[in-house]
């Protein structure tokens, strides 16, 4: 029988980059000996070393690649420097793996993605200060961009006549591919290819079929396996721009003078919901439209940006702490910077795992200990992922049991909560929990399990009912908060990751929405159920800047035209046992379904002339992003203001405390 391993070392990182460096030596790496990696610059301690100098450093490193959007931001940044230390700068990079262990002390890692090759490829140019360039965007226009997958860039909703498109440039990225130098690619991407308006207008101009154009395109840059979904009628992409920013270039809808930009997240970052790459090619492709706008401006005077994000991961500490929450605030500050109080509004759909039982949330006592069942699914193709959280200084005392399902033949793990920095290992790797403090006063506590199916050398994990028991026995009351992270695989992709979720003997209460025995107890009637549909909305809903915006969905209400309710799937705030920070519900709502009788919203297939309907907030947030818009289109830049933003999109413009599900109000229109 296998035994449970006391491990600490490659736990600097937290519990998913040692679970994977762990993967990756069961299986053999495959080349991926590089990793991005997300970091602050900062003054080494005692030392008089200044921020021009730390950026000058970092740039000269031998071993490290950059994009090259990445080079032009630095050096807007070391333009700006001065002499001293005046404002944060952060950066994206490549590194190999193994420099993570003796990183300079100018930097401070925030994440470190999952591991990719990093083939040897041509250096990229000289970074340019992107304050300074002549664009041609006109100020008083906004920019309309978004982030998703399978962009048909060629559809005609995006044109401004039929033989001119309004977008700008899509950024195709593709997972551990690099521009060689004559491959015929734009040297300055590492990760993919860039379309720019021009490249796009000569394939219009050609006439040809704009599905051939996409299978050529996706031929160069995806392998086979990654099924490109402009390859197919309808994408998840092309649906959620045309909602936010689609018109017909025969129409009078004004937003066909609005210009676009869009990134298109790799297949194998959608796929992997986990987040870990989706969060590595997301940043990046925020970064890349910020630099983006500048470029293409007339200088700083940069016109609104409305950035739509319609995917998202969930788990993390559900504040402001979680790593794309905080880079998000960081993002809208440092545009702000930049540009001299420029515009940036992201628009983020709020979640859709409300009933997926993947969150729980209780207080433990001496005599109450906190019991889940974690049912993992057979035929798994990946890794699920369990986060417990308490407060640090309740730590002392805590306990966990963790039982494999019976007849596995696997020992169980019965320990104290291990100190920051240690955990434990089931050798194969089949199953480890990692211990670690994070920023916001919480300890974590990160169960891992294998992929349920065998994958190469890595042995299955055991599907079934994973026990999971938490005891104090000092501290009481102690919160404690469960999140499973989302390991699905989306539609349009083939399927290998399979959900994991949490189950409990009171988890089965008469749901009157959904006409059966499906809702989680309340804990007002008590014994309640620790699993909840409160606390289920993405990752970084805890952002708090007020230029983000989360949007949740309704849906019209059966029998009463005219007024709406919650949608089942749309995530909800935290009401009960609610930490400081965390999301009480999204900022407004808008249809994610036409009706009970036709789910969806109606919007562009991949090919022009197509249609096709999608579901959930990813439909809702595109609206939002569209009416925002509109409100930087048509009224006059001297009469914008917060408040104007708000009354244009909810009716209100005194926001103060969200419902949990409706928020501050249903979009108007």
């Amino acid at each position: 029988m296998a035994a449970w391993e006391r491990v600490s070392a490659g736990l600097d990182y937290g519990g998913y980059v040692a679970w994977e460096a762990a993967v990756s030596e069961a299986q053999g790496d495959g080349g991926r000996d590089h990793v991005p990696v997300f970091l602050v610059l900062q003054p080494p301690a005692g030392s008089a070393m200044t921020l021009a100098e730390a950026i000058d450093a970092t740039l000269a490193l031998p071993d490290v690649r950059f994009s090259q959007h990445e080079r032009d931001l630095l050096a807007t940044e070391r333009a700006l420097a001065g002499t001293g230390w005046p404002h944060e700068v952060r950066v994206v990079l490549f590194c190999p793996r193994a420099m993570l262990a003796d990183c300079p002390a100018f930097w401070r890692v925030l994440q470190v993605g999952p591991g990719l090759a990093m083939p040897d490829a041509s250096a990229s140019g000289e970074g340019r200060n992107l304050c300074t360039l002549k664009g041609d965007l006109v100020p008083t226009v906004p920019l309309a961009a978004v982030i998703d997958d399978g962009i048909g860039c060629l559809n005609a909703r995006f044109r401004r006549d039929l033989g001119h498109s309004r977008i700008k440039a899509v950024w195709l990225q593709a997972p551990e591919r690099v521009a060689e130098a004559d491959d015929g690619l734009r040297e300055d991407v590492v990760c993919g290819r860039v379309l720019d308006e021009a490249e796009i207008n000569a394939h219009l101009a050609d006439g040809g079929d704009e599905a051939e154009v996409y299978r050529v395109v996706n031929r160069a840059l995806l392998p086979v396996t990654d099924g490109a979904l402009t390859n197919r009628r309808t994408a998840h992409g092309t649906h959620v721009l045309d909602l936010a920013a689609g018109a017909a270039p025969w129409g009078d809808d004004p937003l066909t003078a609005v210009p676009i930009l869009a990134v298109q997240l790799p297949p194998a970052s959608v796929r992997e919901t986990a987040g870990r790459r989706m969060e590595t090619y997301l940043v990046q492709g925020l970064r890349w439209i910020m630099a983006e706008s500048l470029r293409l401006a007339n200088g700083t005077d940069v016109p609104p940006v409305v950035v739509n994000i319609s995917l998202g991961s969930l788990a993390g500490p559900g504040d402001r702490h979680a790593f794309l929450a905080d880079w998000f605030d960081h993002e809208v500050a440092r545009h702000d910077r930049l540009t001299g109080g420029g515009k940036l509004r992201l628009v983020i759909a709020y979640g859709n795992a409300r009933l997926a039982r993947l969150v729980a949330r209780d207080e433990m006592r001496r005599s109450y200990p906190l019991e889940l069942i974690w049912r993992v699914l057979p035929d798994d193709h990946s890794s699920s992922h369990l986060e417990v959280r308490v407060d640090t200084n309740v730590v002392a005392g805590l306990k966990l049991e963790l039982q494999p399902p019976a007849g596995s033949g696997l020992s169980a793990l019965e320990v104290d909560w291990p100190e920051t920095g240690t955990g434990w290992r089931l050798a194969g790797p089949v199953a480890a929990v990692a211990s670690s403090a994070e920023a916001g006063g919480q300890s974590l506590l990160h169960l891992s399990l294998g992929p349920t199916v065998g994958m190469g050398a890595l042995p299955p994990a055991p599907a079934g009912a994973w026990r999971v028991v938490l005891r104090t026995t000092l501290a009481e009351p102690v919160r404690v908060t469960a999140r499973v992270q989302r390991d699905d695989t989306p539609p349009g992709y083939r399927t290998l990751g399979r959900q994991s979720w949490l189950d409990h003997p009171q988890g089965w209460d008469w749901d009157d929405e959904a006409r059966g025995y499906l809702a989680p107890r309340p804990a007002s009637d008590a014994p309640g159920c620790p699993v909840t549909r409160e606390g289920t909305c993405v990752a970084y809903a805890g952002a708090e800047d007020p230029a983000i915006l989360f949007v949740g969905a309704v849906r019209p209400t059966l029998g009463a035209p005219g007024s709406v309710r919650p949608a089942g799937y749309s995530s909800e705030g935290v009401g009960h046992l609610a930490r400081p920070g965390e999301s009480l519900g999204p900022d407004l709502v808008a249809l994610g379904d036409d009706g009970t009788a036709l789910p969806g919203r109606r919007a562009a297939g991949v090919v022009s002339g197509s249609v096709t309907r999608m579901s959930g907030t990813s439909m809702a947030a595109p609206q939002v992003a569209r009416a925002l818009l509109r409100y930087f289109l048509m009224v006059p830049p001297e009469v914008q203001s917060p408040e104007g933003e708000r009354s244009a999109l909810t009716g209100n413009s005194d926001w103060d405390v969200p419902d949990r599900r409706m928020g501050h109000g249903v979009l108007v229109g």
